[in-house]
């Protein structure tokens, strides 16, 4: 079908224009690494060991970490996950409406494509196809259970749901959401008083609670709490729900011109709760979080995934309505709006993508870290981190504002200054929520200097500088001038994402002292 392929084309080209490594996903990396070689699921392998659950993604980081036992590193096999994850979500999507609409069985029609010539065209869905991320991952498996769920293979719903939840906690949330949906529907059809198949849902039961159960169970014995350090540290995002949060939701809605289907909505019947309910719920709560400061909305990638499904159900609905009248040109006329919607999004989405590159590792608007500065980044951080590894000593303790590409390049234990990794910052009052001018989510607690002073780390690279130069000693980050001198790197040739060589610069960090640190001494 010249429709198939045309999309098998689009996400060619989309996955590999947008391709790149975001930093934060070297977080998962570094603790697959350790998972994996040493067998220990933490991001700092040292005496004491420090038990710090800084990731939310425990599948995620499973997976990689079999794949780094095997010899295979999460750099590597990441991002080929990821753009399998992405392949696999947008066909189940195509699956998802065959089964909303009774067609399972029916021949394959052009109109059945729908959300796959939608997303394929969206910068909201292809651009976390090889971020190296758990998103797409995570977003495939809950509409996995999605799809066995309306099928009524309720085990494998289940558990499928189980493993949505151990990739990310708010993945069951769509699930959930189209449960009550179905449910809902199930009633108003006079379904509820059918013979309930309790040995299937006893089954189904079991399958969800014992693997989510087990794993609570283990992290409270390892890391001795029942949720991730994520959870208090990004808690103080909702403070930001009415900036970032409002934002987040305003560009996803531009982003995907929900006004363009609008007259669609006059198509909605109850029966579509299966699937605007799940979408509502998902971007109530990127709301309620307070968003993201990555741009293309990779909390609401699940809710872009339905809103292309409920596109395509609500043009085959108009298909029906229309042929009693228009015959055949009925679905040459839905196709034809389609095609035409999935043109001018993939004409936007190339202007995007240039605009993106053009800002030369910038934010986006001043507000959104968009690919070109997130790959920038993590380059840069995974060239400084290898220096540190070939030439600073294996005890070398440094910090970092940014728990990434630095510190799983570097292989040094670290101190990360946002707290995400780090045992107590969490259960400081002086360390923040900050919700002023530039507070991010994710980002609004910090530790005291007097915390870090008492950790006497080496190398302060959360007070750092990345620049063309060295600068002058004249430039010092408040609370670290007396007593501390610049040390600066000299970055080997660092290339971008497009194989152009990067302009050369410099990573600095603040130095003690009277702190010999390999090369940089107390005459440096």
């Amino acid at each position: 079908m010249v429709l198939a392929v045309a999309v098998l084309g689009a996400f060619v080209m989309q996955a590999r224009a947008w391709a790149f490594l975001c930093d934060d996903a070297y977080i998962s990396f570094r603790y697959a690494e350790h998972l994996g070689h040493y067998g220990m699921p933490v991001f700092n392998v040292v005496e004491p060991p420090e038990r710090v659950e800084g990731y939310t993604n425990f599948a995620w980081v499973a997976l990689l970490a079999l794949g780094s036992a095997l010899g295979i590193e999460p750099p590597t096999l990441a991002p080929a996950l990821t753009v399998l994850s992405s392949a696999a979500l947008i066909s189940l999507c195509v699956l998802l409406l065959r089964a909303l609409r009774d067609e399972w069985t029916a021949p394959l029609r052009p109109l059945h494509l729908a959300p796959a010539v939608l997303l394929v065209a969206m910068p909201e869905a292809m651009v976390w196809s090889g971020s190296g991320l758990e998103t797409s991952f995570a977003a495939a498996v809950v509409l996995a259970s999605m799809v066995a769920w309306l099928r009524g293979r309720l085990v494998a719903a289940a558990g499928l749901a189980a493993l949505a939840g151990l990739t990310r906690p708010d993945a069951l949330l769509p699930i959930a959401a189209l449960g009550l949906g179905w449910l809902g529907v199930a009633l108003a059809k006079r379904r509820g008083t059918a013979e309930v198949p309790w040995r299937r849902v006893g089954l189904a039961a079991l399958a969800f609670v014992v693997p989510l159960g087990a794993h609570l169970l283990w992290r409270r014995a390892y890391y001795g709490a029942w949720v991730p350090n994520t959870w208090p540290i990004k808690a103080h995002g909702m403070l930001l729900r009415d900036t970032y949060g409002q934002a987040y939701l305003s560009a996803w809605v531009g982003h995907v011109h929900l006004a363009w289907w609008a007259p669609l909505a006059l198509l909605l019947r109850p029966r579509h709760a299966v699937l605007a309910l799940p979408l509502a719920a998902v971007l109530g709560y990127g709301w309620y979080v307070g968003g993201d400061f990555m741009a293309y909305s990779r909390f609401y990638i699940v809710a872009t995934a339905c809103f292309a499904t409920l596109v395509g159900w609500l043009l085959s609905d108009l298909v029906a309505l229309l042929e009693p009248s228009l015959g055949v040109r009925a679905s040459w006329i839905s196709l034809g709006v389609l095609v035409v919607a999935a043109g001018l999004l993939g004409r936007e989405a190339r202007a995007r993508h240039a605009h993106d590159v053009a800002q030369g590792g910038k934010w986006i608007d001043g507000m959104w870290e968009g690919t070109e500065a997130m790959d920038r980044f993590a380059r840069v951080g995974a060239a400084a981190g290898s220096w540190m590894h070939e030439n600073l000593p294996a005890d070398t303790w440094i910090t970092v504002g940014a728990a990434g590409a630095v510190p799983y390049a570097a292989k040094l234990p670290t101190i990360d200054a946002y707290g995400l990794v780090d045992p107590v910052i969490a259960t400081m009052p002086e360390a923040g929520p900050y919700t002023g001018k530039g507070a991010r989510p994710g980002h609004q607690l910090q530790a005291p200097r007097k915390y870090i002073r008492s950790r006497d780390p080496d190398l302060l690279c959360h007070v750092g500088y990345r620049g063309p130069r060295a600068p002058s000693e004249r430039r010092q980050p408040r609370g670290y001038a007396r007593g501390y001198r610049w040390a600066c790197i000299d970055l080997p040739e660092v290339r971008d994402r497009h194989g152009d060589p990067m302009p050369e610069g410099v990573y600095c960090c603040r130095r003690p002292v009277d702190h010999v640190v390999g090369p940089f001494g107390e005459d440096r």
